[in-house]
């Protein structure tokens, strides 16, 4: 066998082989990555549904929801729905809407 039927080997089998590792390689970084990104969305979808929770027990026992706090729910609750959130949320939004932004005052 002289040099040059060695490298039409490594050329006809050994290139092919060495492409088909990296391509499985890669598909496996790719999937690795998208993993992690979808347990991270699904974290931090998580996080504001627990937040809007918290806020919307809050709000409702002190019976009435500051413009602050209004803005500060409607960005998570937006936030939330891009990630795929559900209308169980959506109706606690609704409801804490429903509270007046001042405690009224009383009558003399």
């Amino acid at each position: 066998m002289n040099a040059m039927d060695l490298v039409e080997i490594v050329i006809k089998w050994a290139v092919p082989a060495l492409c088909a590792a990296l391509a499985g390689w890669a598909v496996g970084q790719v999937r690795h990555v998208r993993q992690a990104d979808n347990a991270v969305r699904l974290g931090v979808q998580a996080l504001l549904r627990d937040r809007i929770y918290q806020a919307h027990s809050h709000y409702m026992e002190r019976g009435v929801y500051p413009i602050y706090a209004r803005e500060n729910v409607e960005e998570m609750y937006k936030q939330y729905h891009a990630l795929g959130g559900n209308g169980t949320v959506t109706n606690l939004v609704k409801e804490m809407d429903g509270l007046p932004t001042t405690k009224g005052r009383p009558t003399l």
